[in-house]
């Protein structure tokens, strides 16, 4: 299988991958990794629901999602969106053995104790470790909501405001 794209995004399947990023990359598959998702039938439902009906939708605990993506065979028309609500999932697939070189981030919601980096993005102490990880391992993360703007790098973007 081919994953198109890796994001994290908390609002997970909306508006911005539907209308997007499943056209842009024509993915045919989403594969959730979350750890508390898989554990919530209702919500899992309802996060199902905002995907198109031809869409199929995987939704797993972090370390089965990596198994899933490693298992998976690669060919024309299984093509893939990873999605991630947080950025310690992400380091905990890495740590499972996720293949990652590109990271796109979407949306982490502002709460108490986060600063606000940009309009979508709202990071903690704990989310600036993860980026530092994320660093430290080559990966290429990056903010862009949709694929007609301009991606944004982040490391980039926290040197600029002396956030390390």
């Amino acid at each position: 299988m081919s994953t198109v794209l890796h994001r994290v995004d908390d609002r997970l399947i909306h508006g911005q991958i539907v209308a997007a990023w499943v056209p842009y990359t024509r993915a045919t598959r989403i594969v959730i990794a979350d750890n508390e998702l898989p554990n919530n039938p209702l919500q899992a439902k309802i996060v199902r629901m905002a995907a198109p009906p031809k869409l199929r939708v995987e939704i797993l605990n972090v370390r089965q999602a990596v198994v899933f993506m490693a298992q998976q065979r690669s060919g024309p028309g299984l093509l893939t969106i990873m999605l991630f609500a947080g950025l310690g999932p992400v380091v905990e697939a890495l740590d499972a053995g996720l293949c990652l070189t590109e990271l796109n981030l979407g949306n982490i919601h502002n709460a108490p104790g986060k600063l606000q980096l940009t309009e979508s993005i709202s990071l903690n102490r704990e989310e600036i470790e993860c980026l530092k990880r994320l660093r430290k391992d080559e990966v290429k993360v990056y903010i862009q909501p949709v694929p007609t703007v301009p991606a944004i790098d982040i490391f980039a973007l926290l040197e600029k405001k002396n956030w390390w």
